[in-house]
């Protein structure tokens, strides 16, 4: 077997004659499925208010699919790897910090992009409950906060984007994935969604709600201290359902600890802040 240094310097030999222009070469972008849970509005300061799971669109001010809404993203540049190409869209088209940022999904369609062959790569980052201020990019017009609604009707999946008075919707088919290990979709209708970001953000919510039943990813989308009702609601927001207290606080007792302190809001009676549960390491007070 040839050590290291030769089979290095074998390519560099290689390189010298070799000749790219044999393939076509795609470009590389980076998508982001930017995922918040808000409090929804209450007017009886008394309640609790419920939380929603929201997603933030962009609106394009140039085209393609100009005033179409679409995820933050864009190009990879020469020298940078695609998840930090992600970490620079994040920061440039939003002005957000996340407290996670994973890939989930390759898009390689090669019409999925009018302008030329194009493969992304779907992000999925999660931001806890700051909200800090959005900054739409130089070529969207708007950015905003989408409630998401995302349910199967009869044979067809129905994803429903809403703010204010903008609605995008889409109709997806569900599909069986090669080895049968993955649920995918097609779209069978998609109004003012760009390029196939509907597939993305479907795709992603899925995810979501695959990664907060088996991983500690809900405490993600926390503060750093929270209340047990707080971290229940996290779970039914992203999986669009009411779960059961005890069989939910049973399932999280080991994920959490008390911290000994306890909410003082008006209105409402005092309930302990946890928070999470360090496995395996010695947290530092």
């Amino acid at each position: 077997m040839k050590k290291k240094t030769e089979t290095l310097e074998a390519n560099k030999e290689y390189i010298k004659t070799y000749d790219d222009s044999k393939f076509e070469k795609p470009s590389v972008t980076a998508d982001i499925v930017i995922f918040e849970v808000f409090d929804s509005e209450e007017n009886n300061y008394r309640k609790i208010a419920d939380k929603k799971l929201k997603v933030l669109l962009i609106q394009r001010g140039v085209e393609p699919f100009k005033d179409c809404y679409a995820l933050p993203g864009g190009f990879v540049h020469p020298g940078e790897t695609i998840c930090e190409a992600a970490e620079r869209e994040l920061q440039e088209e939003t002005n957000l910090s996340c407290n996670f940022l994973e890939q989930f999904g390759t898009y390689s369609n090669p019409d999925r992009d009018p302008r030329r062959w194009v493969i992304t790569n779907g992000y999925m980052a999660l931001v806890s409950s700051n909200h800090e201020e959005i900054k739409a990019g130089d070529d969207a017009s708007a950015a905003k906060w989408f409630d998401i609604s995302f349910k199967e009707s009869g044979d067809e999946w129905l994803l429903c984007l809403t703010h204010e008075g903008d609605k995008i919707c889409a109709r997806l088919k569900e599909t069986t994935s090669q080895w049968d290990v993955k649920r995918k979709f097609v779209t069978i209708e998609s109004n003012d969604i760009a390029f196939d970001h509907q597939l993305i953000i479907a795709d992603a919510i899925m995810q979501l709600r695959k990664w907060i039943t088996e991983t500690h990813i809900a405490f993600r989308l926390l503060p750093e201290k929270f209340t047990l009702r707080e971290l229940q609601q996290i779970h039914e927001s992203v999986l669009d359902t009411k779960l059961l207290i005890p069989a939910f606080r049973r399932k999280v007792s080991s994920l959490v600890e008390d911290t000994g302190e306890m909410t003082g809001e008006a209105g409402h009676r005092p309930a302990v802040l946890y928070r999470e549960k360090l496995q395996g390491e010695k947290r530092n007070e």
